[in-house]
């Protein structure tokens, strides 16, 4: 699926992932029950199994020292024995769950609340060490070494972290984006409760699509900025399970704001988790639609960009598998917007699998002069083109480089994209 067999690590590939056509009749309905897709979602882990122990290799380089989640520092260590012991007792915890139901019929029913509430007391005691208590600002990251951000209260960053993020791996995610982009960006915490508890999350936010709290408080926090007179950006970046709760948010917004006021937001995605991700036409296609745009005109968010490395398991289940050439023919209305940016390689963790080989520093700044996966060449793979254009063999451009149509790229180091 979406290509597992390892290619040449590092090399790049652009999918327009542009809708085509203009019939509005080719969509088959969608009305799935929502369990049949939790079980769809658990049969794709078991067919992508193979993957699972690529999701955190490759283990070295730590280009970004400290800040890359597998570098031996104490912390780094210490979240990592603490999501061990979470992942054995969990495992346990589900493992035990049939025991325990037959054994309630022939002891008294103390031993197994007790066992349950053993676990529960546990899971919630290491949560706390690896989230911290509550706390009434969110962490934010700041450009190092006394680097004024450039942006201000007119342009807005915001992140949402993926699975088994802790506070000192956000602290980390945010400090490297920070120092990626100059800028300053604010988190939203998307707490974990262990690997195996936060996938089941996953499951309950894309299938079901229960609004967790985060994801409520997220709502709450963009639709602020993007509400307030002195805004004029806002861009949200997310990573893993931040994409599932990033689309739930987009929805939410999409179906409460204007678009006048919706178009100022951005969006980048890394290792996207979500099943679709929503943006709508700005107004009924018209009369002779713009080819160049599949046919349909313009959407309300201008800008939506999902970062992918081939062999992420959470990808491929994700992003990967909604813009397949495979999943096109299914989707004319085009449920997951957005480019894609797909690196051969494997690796799911944001600062050393995406931001360290995508955004490869020297100096403490991003190369500007690009990298294996930025100077890839870019081909027509999603492009839709329309009659006029076929026939005066307009399809034809000039070669241009992934870090030519990525405008995530034109804001490394406190750039502005020239829009």
């Amino acid at each position: 699926m979406n290509g597992v067999k390892a290619k040449r690590s590092g090399k790049g590939e652009f999918n327009a992932n542009e809708p085509f056509g203009n019939n509005s009749f080719i969509s088959i309905p969608y009305d799935i029950h929502p369990l049949r897709l939790v079980w769809f979602d658990i049969l794709s882990i078991f067919e992508l199994a193979t993957l699972l122990p690529l999701t955190v290799a490759p283990l070295t380089p730590f280009a970004s020292g400290s800040l890359d989640e597998l570098s031996p520092t104490w912390s780094n260590m210490r979240d990592m024995f603490l999501h061990t012991i979470l992942i054995i007792i969990q495992l346990v915890l589900i493992l035990a769950l049939p025991i325990v139901t037959v054994l309630f019929w022939f002891l008294p029913g103390v031993v197994s609340l007790a066992f349950a509430l053993a676990m529960l007391v546990v899971t919630l005691a290491i949560m706390r060490l690896l989230n911290g208590g509550p706390i009434s600002e969110c962490y934010v990251g700041l450009p190092p070494d006394g680097q004024m951000p450039v942006n201000d209260e007119h342009e807005l960053w915001f992140f949402i972290n993926g699975i088994t993020i802790g506070k000192h791996w956000l602290q980390g995610n945010l400090d490297l984006l920070a120092k990626t982009f100059q800028r300053e960006i604010v988190g939203i915490h998307n707490p974990t409760k262990g690997m195996l508890f936060d996938l089941l999350e996953c499951l309950i936010q894309r299938d079901l699509d229960y609004k967790t709290r985060d994801i409520r408080q997220g709502r709450l926090q963009i639709r602020a900025a993007l509400s307030a007179s002195s805004t004029q950006k806002v861009v949200l970046i997310l990573h893993s399970q931040g994409g599932i709760e990033g689309s739930s948010i987009l929805d939410w917004l999409l179906a409460d704001i204007s678009t006048d006021v919706m178009s100022k937001l951005e969006i980048f995605t890394f290792g996207n988790a979500a099943r679709h991700f929503n943006n709508p036409l700005l107004a009924h296609p018209p009369t002779n639609p713009d080819q160049s745009k599949g046919g349909r005109g313009e959407r309300v968010i201008k800008h939506i960009e999902h970062y992918a490395n081939t062999e992420d398991l959470v990808a491929n289940i994700g992003v990967l598998k909604f813009t397949s050439p495979q999943a096109q023919p299914y989707a004319d209305g085009n449920a997951f917007a957005g480019q894609v940016f797909k690196r051969e390689g494997t690796g799911h963790l944001l600062n050393m699998h995406y931001l360290d080989t995508m955004f490869r520093m020297e100096g403490g700044k991003v190369d500007e002069s690009g990298n294996e996966f930025m100077n890839s060449l870019v081909g027509n793979q999603g492009r839709r083109f329309g009659k006029k254009e076929m026939a005066n063999g307009n399809q034809q451009e000039p070669k241009k480089m992934i870090k030519d149509v990525s405008r995530l790229w034109q804001y490394i180091n406190g750039g502005m994209p020239q829009d």
